[in-house]
């Protein structure tokens, strides 16, 4: 049975001893502790990981994502047979028939190894004319921007503010009866 010896340091020394455990803390980083173990040479060196090899494996995990393919059409971007998580800038999607016309970017599932659409470019230079708007009003154009300028304007408000109606619906202004024209009845 080997017994080992165990050494607090604050760098690697440069020799190791065999059968041994370095707990190490290094000055640059006071709040960690790297773990160091020697075999039965010293030649035989294991380490527990750290932080520097976690963002290590985290910068090579999301590498691919960083990067964007560009590629012509949906059979060029069908040809890249990505093995990992990719995205490809799709220059003319059209073929994707949620995709009219124009780009597209997706983001391959390796899991599922299928493309998933994340994004549809067609309508980023369009003009907009309002007869080919789906479900738009009836109104013309102009009509609409004459009712919104017009909106809660009228010359005769306070005229309009008189009237109401009486318990039977009968229709009031200024709280009496409308008067007829006729203030005669002579014939």
């Amino acid at each position: 049975m080997a017994l080992y010896k165990i050494f607090k340091e604050t760098a690697l020394p440069g020799t190791l001893e065999p059968n041994s455990i370095y707990f190490v803390a290094p000055s640059s980083k006071p709040d960690y502790v790297e773990i160091y173990v020697t075999g039965t040479t010293s030649d035989v060196v294991k380490r527990v990981i750290n932080s520097d090899d976690v963002q290590a494996m985290i910068d090579s995990a999301i590498a691919d994502l960083a990067e964007i393919e560009i590629v012509a059409d949906i059979s060029a971007r069908n040809a890249l047979n990505p093995t990992t998580t990719v995205q490809a800038l799709v220059l003319d999607a059209s073929d994707d028939p949620t995709v009219d016309s124009g780009a597209a970017t997706y983001i391959y599932n390796p899991s599922t190894e299928e493309w998933i659409k994340i994004a549809e470019y067609e309508s980023m230079d369009m003009v907009i004319d309002w007869s080919y708007i789906q479900n738009r009003p009836s109104s013309s154009v102009s009509d609409i921007d004459d009712a919104v300028a017009k909106k809660h304007t009228h010359a005769n408000k306070t005229e309009l503010d008189k009237i109401s109606e009486d318990s039977n619906g009968y229709l009031l202004y200024n709280g009496d009866y409308p008067k007829i024209a006729w203030d005669s009845v002579n014939w």
